[in-house]
């Protein structure tokens, strides 16, 4: 059973570069590098960085699935102030964000899509000044289809009994609460997302990755919340998001919803072994080692948790019926 890491050095990631700024060169401008991530047709690549070269960002990490490709020569020429990373393997979204934030430079990290589309005019250093003063882990921009409609992009808990589910909601004003970034998208603050140690690559579905690191974001005290300045609009469709509890949902929910915290921090019981065992579509053995595994991640941040799962579900309001 993998170790499950406690920081964002833990799983080091192999890469390649090609051109742009050497790694921890942080050019003047905004206080923010931004970290592109790469999936199906490149169509909208060479517009999408020309956008964010107008906008001012000075620093960007194109992070490319597979191998070079022959465009990637010409747009290093073009854009010299991109870098592009070659991964010789598939990694989850989650662990290419890790990546790209780790070698990243400045205080915040945009982190975006290649097929979505920067809508708003510019972000002003008054923006950063506030992001800042909010202590944010991350600000979520507000999403719209290609054809302008809101997106569901508000992810809001809730428990109906024992079952937690997920409503996606489309944010009403700035400052929403949401349980992580819907897409992985935002302005993460890179201090505390390190504090966090970012996703966890030893959850493989992109789905519970990201449940994992919002619920582990908000146990631990941080925020997420909705920016409304910070708009983008998808190029084609919403990304299609597949919540079945696998393999991966015996991970989220054992360093997530099993966490009782006390006075003494956190700590997972075992007790709460016979409901996982039951829960868990894995051998006997395999679940004991998941167990174990979880329970010493668990111990080693014990001080970090300051909620449980429900006291975090309750930190939104209730909804109306």
């Amino acid at each position: 059973m993998s170790t499950i890491p406690t920081t964002l050095n833990d799983r080091p990631v192999p890469y390649t570069v090609v051109g742009g700024q050497k790694a921890g060169t942080c050019p003047e401008g905004l206080p923010v590098s931004v970290v592109l991530l790469n999936r199906g047709s490149r169509l909208y690549r060479a517009q999408l960085l020309a956008d964010l070269e107008r906008i001012g960002f000075d620093s960007i990490l194109s992070i490319e699935a597979g191998p070079e490709t022959p465009d990637v020569e010409s747009l290093s020429g073009r854009f010299p102030q991109v870098r592009f990373l070659f991964l010789p393997e598939e990694i989850s979204p989650g662990e290419r964000i890790n990546l790209g934030i780790r070698e990243s430079c400045g205080p915040y990290v945009f982190v975006l899509w290649n097929d979505q589309k920067l809508s708003t005019v510019g972000l002003s250093s008054r923006f950063f000044e506030r992001l800042s003063e909010q202590d944010l882990l991350c600000a979520a921009p507000f999403l719209t289809t290609r054809d302008g409609e809101p997106a569901p992009t508000q992810m809001v808990p809730a428990f109906e009994g024992t079952r937690l589910r997920i409503l996606p909601l489309a944010p009403q004003k700035d400052g929403d609460k949401t349980l992580f970034p819907f897409d992985g998208s935002g302005i993460y603050s890179r201090e505390r997302f390190v504090r966090t140690g970012g996703y966890d690559g030893t959850i493989p579905d992109p789905w519970w990755q990201k449940m994992d690191f919002g619920f582990r974001a908000w146990l631990w005290g941080e925020e997420i919340r909705m920016a409304q300045a910070l708009r983008m609009c998808y190029e084609g469709s919403l990304p299609a998001e597949d919540t079945t509890p696998g393999a991966s949902y015996g991970r989220f929910h054992l360093k997530n919803l099993a966490v009782r915290v006390r006075e003494d921090g956190g700590n997972l019981p075992l007790g709460a072994f016979p409901s996982f065992l039951i829960r868990a579509s894995r051998d006997p053995f395999r679940a004991v080692a998941e167990f174990r595994a979880s329970r010493d991640w668990v111990r080693i941040n014990k001080y970090r948790f300051r909620w449980d799962a429900r006291s975090v579900v309750d930190l939104w309001e209730p909804l109306s019926p």
